[in-house]
């Protein structure tokens, strides 16, 4: 990725339906057991720019490219795919960035991001004031 970008990090994300596909056993298990955010299934390096989010996957991985003018929710915190008790800190050390965006003009998808989790926290909060400044 180059030095174009706005803002640029390491990457774990999933599409809604992908964490819809999760127990709600497995998602408690996930917050108890471990520290890292397992729920989400893809691995890669993400950047923004002023049109649009772009995810490279590594090892094989997708990527993905959401041009910001689709970009119809962006949202900071833990819901029903993705609750709270699914976090070992509960919420307080860091939250999940959700992204809606519309794959056609009657369809949307949700895309869950957790941005340069080091063990501890995450940069999601910084993300998701650049976009919400970015969209406005």
């Amino acid at each position: 990725m180059a030095d174009k970008f706005i803002l640029q990090g390491n990457v774990k994300w999933s599409y809604g339906h992908e964490l819809a596909g999760i127990s709600q056993s497995k998602k408690i298990l996930a917050g108890l057991v471990t520290s890292t955010p397992v729920l989400l299934r893809h691995n890669g390096y993400i950047a923004l720019t002023t049109a649009e989010l772009i995810i490279e996957g590594v090892e094989g991985d997708e990527d993905l490219v959401v041009p910001l003018d689709n970009v119809k929710q962006v949202y900071l915190g833990f819901d029903e795919l993705f609750p709270v008790t699914a976090e070992k800190s509960l919420g307080m050390l860091w939250q999940p960035l959700r992204i809606e965006y519309y794959l056609s003009a009657t369809e949307t998808q949700y895309l869950y991001l957790i941005i340069d989790y080091n063990g501890i926290y995450t940069y999601d909060k910084a993300w998701f004031n650049t976009l919400t400044e970015i969209l406005q």
